[in-house]
């Protein structure tokens, strides 16, 4: 170790490198390292044995670490220094090297302020430890080789054999530790991989997949990488009403959302707000858009009534989020960007998540102006999504993912957060990276707060209805009765075999989660995305790719001749979220760059705080019946059994119920398939508003409301 050490040390002094240093660098390097440099002169001629005025590699590495052997506790600051210099904790980070190149750079370039300079050099410089590395501080990076070393989980993808996710799968499916399975009858597998809800439908056996190829039920001890309802919840709007109703139990920690208006129900107040905000912008995203495709900005009424008639359904079930533009953007390179957080759901009931730390950046093509009505429409400005981006005769694609240089227009997280702890060091800044995980963590648990009581309950349903029915059993003959001593043993029988009928899938699910990043490194919510993209090719115009590739013939850059290439960024960065999501579905331990989410942190009360009485919310709902009996008297009357009789007014209940059963946002008619239970919500909302009218209520407090109104009913108890 110290002939390493020594090594770099003389490489670091070797300025010209002759192979030789002279007494000048000697005594620059003592001063580096031990802050002085007396008896340098000494030293020098003492080890300089040939007498040529320069010391070789032997005799330099004598007159230092020479010198480091004789310290000790109680020797001067210098010589604790030296001595440090060969501790096995400076070696196992490697800081003998990196300090002393640092000290030599500071010393040429004489800067100004030195602190900030060091601040960015560090930020620039220092070694960043990648998966797979050694613990040397080598800033070398090594290739993500993947694989595990538990049993063998088998992944049936018979589901997605020609779809987007079928190269990243095969790509981890190659790996140690993982097997792939093709054929759709396969009733043995781990996981089972479907990407559409079809197939999905399909795989749990529901009802509505009758009339398509029949496969076998998923297995007991199987998992399947989708959750009920998460897709639909996923819906700009449905998300938006999720989370404005923890905004009202909770609102001081609803800084990550912008404000955010439901369109057409709150067109006026919308306008209301553009006519007295007049320098503020809205962005409006339609309900069901995905890739860019409908979005704009408007920064007043007129602007917005010009750009929604616009719109061939406007007026005709036409369904839009509109949000206040986050105007100040944290900006790399002068341009604005995004980032797609991966978070893997594996429980709704208890809510479980984990989210890895490594995701996308994904960039403008355009520098970044505030937004003007001039440049309001200038897409690759304001919009971050790839898919815009991509057609952008700017887009540069990523070489070396990893460079803490690059340019590309899609970057690894772990890149974009080097480059920002060098801009913020360039600021006398200190980039603290835990301390961003922390904000990024609580959006995500808040986000999957709001919306576990909806999943709960679709999940419930969708089980249930998916359940096998029992085999119908034959009618015993009277004469064939049993006598009241066996007829109980008959019932526990059919009390078991009742259990053996109940369904319950394993299921989990990838979410891609999208925030933006502001000028004081807030993150902001702005989707949440339940099918991420999987693909791991990229189009590149003919020509800039290489020579013999077939043109391809799709629309994906409208028009321009263009190629698919693989993304070295997408491929690094979703074979891990992918590959850990699986092993996460599997119990298997944590994978190397994931962490599990802790909600009691992030939630009033702790564990018996707001996602208790969530969760005690949605199982009411299902004791009130449901989307179809949950707003009617009887059903909540049922519900809110146990409230009533320690003296809740029935009759206060029952005008409740008048009132929230020609109101809110629940689907008309009967819940089909996967669709979420957004009733659940409105059902929320309704306990809300009779827990905050009872007497004796602080209406600065209506979680405290809610939960002491639902705590005594809940059916688990």
């Amino acid at each position: 170790a110290e002939e390493d050490r020594a090594k770099a040390l003389f490489d670091a002094c070797d300025a010209d490198g002759d192979g030789r240093v002279t007494r000048a660098d000697l005594e620059a390097a003592l001063r580096k390292l031990a802050g002085r440099s007396e008896g340098s002169r000494a030293k020098f001629a003492a080890c300089d044995k040939d007498g040529d005025g320069s010391l070789e590699f032997d005799e330099f590495r004598e007159a230092v670490f020479g010198r480091r052997r004789a310290a000790d506790a109680n020797a001067p600051d210098g010589d604790v220094a030296v001595g440090a210099w060969g501790s096995e904790y400076f070696e196992s980070h490697g800081l003998s090297a990196f300090f002393v190149r640092m000290a030599i750079a500071v010393d040429k370039e004489r800067p100004e302020e030195p602190y900030t300079w060091m601040m960015q050099y560090l930020a620039k410089q220092r070694p960043q430890k990648r998966e797979g590395d050694a613990s040397n501080g080598s800033s070398h990076v090594t290739a993500d080789t993947g694989g595990h070393t538990g049993p063998r989980i088998r992944v049936n993808i018979s589901a997605v054999l020609r779809r987007t996710p079928r190269k990243l799968l095969d790509l981890i499916l190659a790996e140690k530790g993982w097997e792939a399975v093709e054929v759709a009858s396969d009733a043995s597998s781990d996981i089972y991989f479907v990407w559409d809800p079809r197939s999905f439908m399909q795989r749990l056996g529901h009802p509505s997949s009758l009339g398509i190829e029949q496969v076998p039920q998923l297995p007991v001890n199987a998992s399947i990488n989708k959750l009920p309802g998460m897709a639909h919840l996923c819906d700009k709007v449905n998300m938006a009403l999720a989370l404005r109703l923890l905004q009202k139990l909770w609102p001081q920690k609803f800084k990550f959302w912008p404000k955010s208006w439901l369109l057409p129900a709150e067109i006026d107040p919308l306008k209301r707000w553009l006519t007295k905000h007049k320098s503020s912008t809205v962005i409006v995203k339609p309900a069901d858009g995905s890739l860019g495709e409908g979005i704009f900005l408007a920064q007043s009424a007129c602007d917005l009534d010009a750009k929604l008639l616009a719109k061939p359904n406007w007026g005709g079930g036409y369904s839009a989020l509109a949000q206040k533009y986050v105007a100040e953007p944290l900006l790399i390179g002068g341009l604005k960007f995004d980032l797609r957080l991966y978070v893997v759901v594996t429980s709704t009931d208890p809510l479980t998540a984990y989210l890895c730390k490594e995701g996308l950046a994904r960039f403008c093509t355009t520098k970044y102006e505030q937004p003007t009505q001039q440049n309001a429409n200038q897409h690759y400005m304001h919009l971050t999504n790839f898919s815009v981006n991509k057609k952008s005769a700017g887009f540069v694609k990523a070489t070396d993912p990893f460079d803490p240089e690059t340019q590309a227009s899609k970057r690894p997280l772990s890149t974009l957060l080097k480059q920002i702890e060098v801009q913020e060091a360039a600021q006398g800044r200190v980039f603290e990276e835990e301390k961003f995980f922390k904000a990024c963590e609580e959006v995500v648990a808040v986000l999957l707060q709001s919306l576990a009581p909806v999943l709960n309950v679709t999940y419930s349903r969708v089980a249930r209805e998916a359940k096998p029915k029992a085999k119908a059993k034959a009618k015993p003959k009277a004469k064939a009765r049993k006598n009241v001593e066996n007829s109980s043993d008959e019932e526990e029988s059919d009390e078991s075999d009742e259990e053996k009928d109940t369904f319950e899938p394993s299921c989990f699910q990838l979410l891609g989660v999208d925030v933006l990043i502001d000028e004081h490194l807030q993150p902001w919510l702005l989707e949440v995305n339940s099918r991420p993209s999987m693909d791991i090719d990229e189009p590149v115009r003919m020509e800039e790719a290489p020579p013999g590739k077939r043109r391809c013939v799709c629309r994906d850059m409208d028009g321009d001749e263009h190629v698919h290439l693989p993304s070295k960024v997408d491929i690094a960065v979703k074979t891990k979220a992918l590959r850990g999501a699986m092993l996460l579905a599997m119990e298997r331990p944590l994978p190397d760059g994931y962490v599990e989410l802790n909600f009691a942190e992030h939630s009033p009360g702790g564990d018996m705080g707001l996602g208790y009485t969530l969760q005690v919310i949605a199982r009411l709902y299902q004791v009130a019946g449901g989307g179809e009996k949950a707003f009617t008297t009887y059903g909540v009357r049922r519900a809110l059994a146990q409230a009533i009789k320690d003296g809740l007014n029935p009759i206060d209940l029952d005008t409740a119920v008048a009132r929230w059963r020609h109101q809110g946002y629940r689907q008309s008619g009967e819940v089909e398939k996967d669709t979420a239970e957004i009733g659940v919500l409105d059902f929320a909302g309704l306990l809300q508003e009779v827990a905050m009218a009872q007497p004796g209520v602080d209406e600065d407090a209506p979680l405290d409301a809610l939960t002491a109104l639902v705590e005594n009913c809940d059916p688990d108890d």
